[in-house]
């Protein structure tokens, strides 16, 4: 059994309407300007904005469900609230959902330096997931959370499914 790792950010993806999480060139924040790919902002607000996503389970999927967050910020104190919330969607069931099936949270701390790269690790159900599933998620920073005390935007890297395979 190994462990994998798949992006789920994609065509799928899409940020809600508060203006506040949008893409953007990680050289508007950077220092060196040298990488210039687009990076993802959650910017500091009261509020839980998210981005919204689709993504398949692979065929080899057994358990050890996780979502990995890769970010950073140019603040080197406070806080971070990431959430998921997800419904697993097997063949035949409607994809018009009325409710999340989970929702998962994690507190993360800022870089001591900028810039430094943090990964955040959302453990997620085991059984909420089948080979061959689509899940339907939005990752949210939610600012309305008493944990989120990071004065300045989180840069989203990547968003990564982590599981154990067959």
């Amino acid at each position: 059994m190994a462990t994998k790792i798949l992006p789920i950010l994609g065509p799928a993806t899409k940020p809600d309407a508060s203006g506040d999480v949008f893409f953007e060139p990680y050289s508007v924040k950077a220092t060196n300007d040298v990488f210039d790919q687009l990076v993802l902002i959650f910017n500091d607000t009261a509020a839980k904005d998210s981005i919204y996503g689709l993504f398949r389970i692979p065929q080899d999927y057994v358990d050890t469900a996780k979502i990995l967050v890769e970010w950073s910020s140019t603040a080197t104190a406070g806080d971070v609230e990431w959430d998921f919330d997800y419904r697993a969607v097997a063949a035949g069931e409607s994809m018009d959902q009325a409710s999340v099936q989970e929702s998962v949270n994690q507190n993360d701390t800022a870089p001591g330096s900028t810039d430094l790269r943090l990964t955040a690790e959302l453990s997620l159900t085991d059984g909420n997931f089948a080979a061959g599933d689509l899940v339907p998620f939005f990752l949210s920073r939610d600012g309305s959370d008493g944990g989120d005390t990071m004065a300045a935007a989180a840069m989203v890297f990547g968003v990564y499914f982590s599981y154990a395979d067959a």
